[in-house]
């Protein structure tokens, strides 16, 4: 019977953020960035592959247009995390909604599954909106099956792990604004990490890039799976839950 009481938040929560101006606004970024580098990619596709039909060629879909737009959406969604995640705990822990919150029969278990149930739903939603135009191309003959369902894996898997990290910092401050520029940083350190892989020396360099995940998604988006990288978005997840709840407590 918990079940239910879990799904129950989540949906009021996820109802919650889509009729707010944090849903508006994250849909608005989302589909204004989202669409502007929808039409680079495509169009820099086209170009490119015009200039090496001139000389008896052709790009490989999958590798010039797929896999480079696909991972700019993870990035997307990267960047409107913060909206999600920035009100679950931050403006409750002043009171008020929290106290709400606790009026549930709910263990603090619960209450954190049912809110990162509601984020990444949100975050899902967006993934689902930013993957729709491959889908169109795929329709069209454009691109691999094979290649959308290992990145619709790894974007899920992501999605996890960056409102499980959401969750943990909102958990941790009063303001929402600070939850959502700390969450910010955050994930974009882990984001861009592995850029400074090929400056260290080549051990410290592999563990470096290990940790980001701009390199984890890149192998979901080439159409490999790897359980290392399906292990590490899972750890990642689980371990942010645990630590909201040690913080909560």
């Amino acid at each position: 019977q918990r079940t239910p009481r879990v799904v129950r938040l989540a949906s009021s929560e996820f109802k919650a953020f889509w009729s707010g101006s944090s849903g508006g606004l994250a849909l608005a970024v989302f589909l204004g960035l989202g669409g502007l580098w929808f039409y680079n990619s495509v169009a820099a596709y086209a170009l490119d592959n015009l200039r090496a039909m001139t000389r008896g060629g052709a790009l490989d879909a999958n590798l010039a247009l797929f896999s480079g737009g696909l991972a700019n959406l993870g990035l997307l969604i990267l960047i409107v995390t913060p909206l999600t995640t920035m009100r679950a705990f931050a403006n409750s822990n002043n009171g008020g909604h929290f106290d709400l919150l606790r009026s549930w029969p709910l263990s603090r278990l619960e209450l954190i599954i049912g809110l990162h149930l509601s984020a990444s739903s949100c975050l899902g939603l967006l993934v689902l909106l930013g993957m729709a135009p491959f889908f169109a191309l795929l329709f069209m003959g454009i691109g691999a099956p094979m290649v959308m369902l290992t990145s619709a894996m790894g974007l899920i898997l992501m999605v996890m792990s960056l409102a499980a990290i959401g969750l943990a910092v909102s958990s941790h401050t009063r303001s929402p604004l600070a939850a959502a520029l700390t969450t910010l940083g955050v994930l974009g350190f882990m984001w861009a990490i592995g850029w400074a892989a090929p400056y260290l020396p080549e051990s410290l360099g592999r563990i470096i890039q290990g940790l980001a995940f701009e390199q984890r998604l890149n192998h979901f988006v080439i159409g490999l799976i790897d359980l290392n990288d399906i292990a590490y978005f899972l750890a990642l997840t689980i371990g942010a839950l645990f630590l909201t709840g040690q913080i909560k407590e």
